[in-house]
């Protein structure tokens, strides 16, 4: 059975490319246009893995990385960050108890690096 990967991401385009990246590698894909959408995603789908965006409206993906990381449902599912920012520490700063994401990919992302990436995390 294919494994589940929900894209959440607030702009379109990037989510339809991960969805067909995703697809056309093997996985399952499912897209969340903002944080608070994802955080319910997740939780009542239960994906294998999640990539997330950080600068996001509604709840940037900082905080929903937080509450991700926080509920009992979807702590240990891993989470790639997606962002086109370069110094991330300036938006993670200190997280606390809270693990640090099982990657960090840059945008634009190279789709081969990705994909490898994704697949090391998910042992396919």
């Amino acid at each position: 059975m294919a494994k589940k990967i929900l894209i959440i991401d607030d702009e379109k385009d990037m989510r339809v490319y991960l969805e067909a990246v995703f697809r056309k590698a093997g996985y399952e894909a499912e897209t969340a246009s903002n944080g608070d959408e994802g955080l319910w995603m997740a939780e009542t789908h239960l994906p294998d893995l999640i990539t997330l965006d950080v600068l996001m409206p509604k709840k940037s993906g900082v905080k929903a990385y937080r509450g991700l990381r926080s509920s009992p449902k979807t702590r240990e599912i891993p989470i790639v960050v997606l962002t086109g920012l370069t110094r991330l520490d300036d938006f993670f700063g200190d997280l606390g108890d809270l693990p640090k994401p099982d990657a960090l990919v840059e945008k634009p992302i190279d789709r081969d690096r990705f994909i490898a990436t994704v697949a090391s995390i998910l042992g396919t």
